[in-house]
């Protein structure tokens, strides 16, 4: 596990260092339990050190650090900062659910965790969820991605961490995929429109970390991924002016992503997805992702780079 030390500098330490297991039953409607999920993914994931002796370059994390931003926005619902339960028509809490209880049901066919039966939602909701033990079809695929995972990674023994970077990925995108197509199709009121387009933009963003294989292990968030996206829900263009410099400029980008027309995106995505062949390029995401989206004079090498690895053989 990550250093004590630095886990007790982040607000994720509380409920990381205090969710109880979950025992008889996986509650996912509250969120010490999806957190206590996690914990549970991260440290039965690292066999023999595979993932460093203190388990800092599992992938896992960036999950976890997503799901702590989801709790401390209050993009789980209204009152789950008061009492931790997730509101069963919160599109980011429908979202993390994707992306907590399928990789969990994987984990559990794997023997990585308990096998549980996970919790009804307490009440009806617009999204489909585990009922009676019944994972709707949609999901089906995504656990078999996330099964292919556990598998990989349970082979124990240092490694190379790229290699489950990209099997991450692929289930990541395979349960993003659902949820994407399930955000087309309701009605997300009375959630503001402005952070329901937000989340669909995030959904294509992500498509762009697919690609890159983008690191999401202990060191990589804590430096890159903790100042990024905004700190409070976005219910009007005037949240967005308000924002602090960096995570402005990234809402700007994930809202101009999500209303980009589609044919225009899959072009654009498929561009990137041949930039992001080789390790040399996924060595250098950070830098070439700025290029793409923040085009300016500083990064015109960048810019050049990425021609060279667009027009590669």
């Amino acid at each position: 596990m990550a250093h004590p030390d630095e886990l007790a500098a982040l607000d994720l330490h509380p409920v990381w260092t205090t969710a109880e297991d979950p025992a008889g039953a996986f509650d996912p409607f509250r969120f010490e339990q999806r957190m206590a999920a996690y914990r549970l993914m991260i440290d039965n994931t690292n066999p023999a050190d595979r993932f460093g002796a203190d388990n800092r370059r599992n992938p896992l994390w960036g999950l976890a650090f997503q799901h702590q931003w989801q709790f401390r926005t209050g993009r789980l619902g209204a009152g789950t900062r008061q009492d931790g339960r997730i509101d069963p028509d919160s599109p980011w809490g429908y979202g993390n659910y994707a992306l907590c209880v399928v990789p969990w049901l994987a984990a559990a066919a794997a023997g990585v965790v308990p096998a549980l039966p996970v919790a009804d939602p307490p009440a009806r909701s617009r999204f489909r969820y585990v009922v009676d033990g019944v994972l709707p079809d949609e999901f089906v695929g995504a656990v078999d991605d996330w099964c292919a995972y556990f598998t990989l990674v349970g082979g124990g023994g240092p490694a190379d961490p790229e290699p489950a970077r990209r099997a991450l990925w692929k289930a990541h995108k395979t349960c993003l995929d659902v949820v994407v197509g399930v955000l087309a199709e309701v009605d997300t009121a009375p959630w503001p429109e402005l952070e329901v387009e937000f989340l669909r933009g995030w959904c294509r963003m992500v498509d762009y970390l697919w690609a890159a294989a983008w690191p999401t292990d202990f060191d990589f968030m804590t430096a890159h991924g903790l100042d990024v996206l905004p700190e409070s829900v976005l219910a009007t263009r005037e949240d967005v002016r308000a924002l602090p410099a960096k995570a402005r400029g990234n809402v700007v980008n994930v809202l101009r992503l999500a209303t980009t027309p589609r044919w225009r995106y899959h072009l654009d995505l498929l561009l990137w997805k041949r930039v992001m062949r080789t390790r040399e390029a996924r060595d250098r995401v950070l830098p070439l992702l700025d290029a793409v989206f923040d085009p300016r004079p500083e990064n015109a090498a960048e810019r050049r780079r990425l021609l060279g690895h667009l027009l590669r053989p």
